[in-house]
């Protein structure tokens, strides 16, 4: 059973519905970086479009998107360090055909309704790197071919992946030192601060506080405002606040684990793929689909999902 969904026999319904049998199901595994990279570029390059390569880093959307410009493809990257002009211009491109390819983090279409990225024509959804869990590779593979015709989803994978994923997550420990220090410059203000002045005042860079204003707005310890501020709405012993902080950290950690390792056995499984996903899912009520590799590889072709 999924870590995020404990599906009903309706949304089981609509979690089959909405990963189509028109997708083909795929993972190909390699053994070198380079190699991954060439098949990437060479699989856009004669794919049917248009379609989304979906990337971990920010990083791995700008170099992709320039490799597959210098092959002639055009595309643009899309991730959570633009600036909200240039996210809507990448988006508007994409979404209105002047470019056929967009390299992608998760950041493509958070925040927005589901509607304004339901492009019916998408082609194939390819994963240069794995994504963070099932249940995020399935929402962004259901991206393709949502008007019926034949759409592919193939993640390109590594079993380094997965390691490179798992460092992502984190220490599964907190800095109690820094948590102390934002911790005290809080209680010491009567009234809200901005986060500037809090970096200031606790000798924190900002970019550190914000994961540490969210350890302290978790544990009870602080309210994040609407206006941007921060406020005390504590004064438990800091210990306390530590110990609680660190609990939920390492219990995240976990789960994020536990996550990763579904996505692993994805990666890996010798059946069915479709099968596999949907169970995840919490739908038993399918055998072989007859259009993943799995299926293809056994002879299995031809049925619904």
């Amino acid at each position: 059973m999924s870590l995020l969904y404990s599906l009903t026999t309706d949304t089981a319904t609509a979690a089959r519905k909405r990963l189509g049998a028109n997708i083909s199901l795929r993972v190909d595994a390699f053994s070198s970086k380079s190699e991954k990279e060439q098949s990437i570029l060479r699989r856009v390059e004669f794919a049917d479009k248009p379609g989304i390569v979906y990337v971990a880093t920010h990083k791995n959307a700008e170099t992709i998107a320039a490799d597959l410009n210098r092959a002639g493809i055009p595309a643009v990257f899309y991730h959570g360090g633009l600036r909200p002009r240039e996210r809507d211009e990448v988006q508007d491109s994409f979404m209105s055909s002047r470019v056929p390819v967009i390299v992608a983090t998760n950041a493509f279409g958070m925040g927005l309704d589901r509607t304004e990225l339901d492009r019916p024509d998408i082609r194939f959804v390819y994963h240069a790197d794995v994504a963070d869990s099932l249940d995020a590779y399935y929402q962004e593979i259901g991206r393709a071919g949502r008007g019926g015709e034949p759409a592919e989803a193939v993640l390109f994978y590594r079993p380094q992946d997965i390691a490179a994923q798992q460092f992502k997550t984190g220490p599964a420990h907190i800095d109690a030192a820094a948590l102390e220090a934002v911790y005290n410059a809080l209680r010491r203000r009567r009234h809200p601060i901005s986060r500037h002045d809090l970096a200031d005042a606790s000798g924190i860079p900002p970019r550190k506080l914000a994961g540490l204003l969210q350890k302290l707005e978790d544990s009870g310890a602080a309210n994040l405002l609407e206006t941007g501020e921060v406020e005390a709405a504590s004064k438990r012993p800091l210990a306390e606040i530590v110990d609680e902080a660190s609990h939920r950290q390492q219990a995240q950690k976990e789960i994020r684990k536990l996550r990763l390792q579904k996505m692993q056995q994805y990666a890996e499984w010798r059946s069915c793929r479709r099968q596999f996903l949907l169970r995840y899912l919490g739908d038993d009520n399918h055998g072989a689909c007859g259009n993943c590799d799995r299926c293809e590889m056994s002879g299995v072709l031809g049925r619904a999902a």
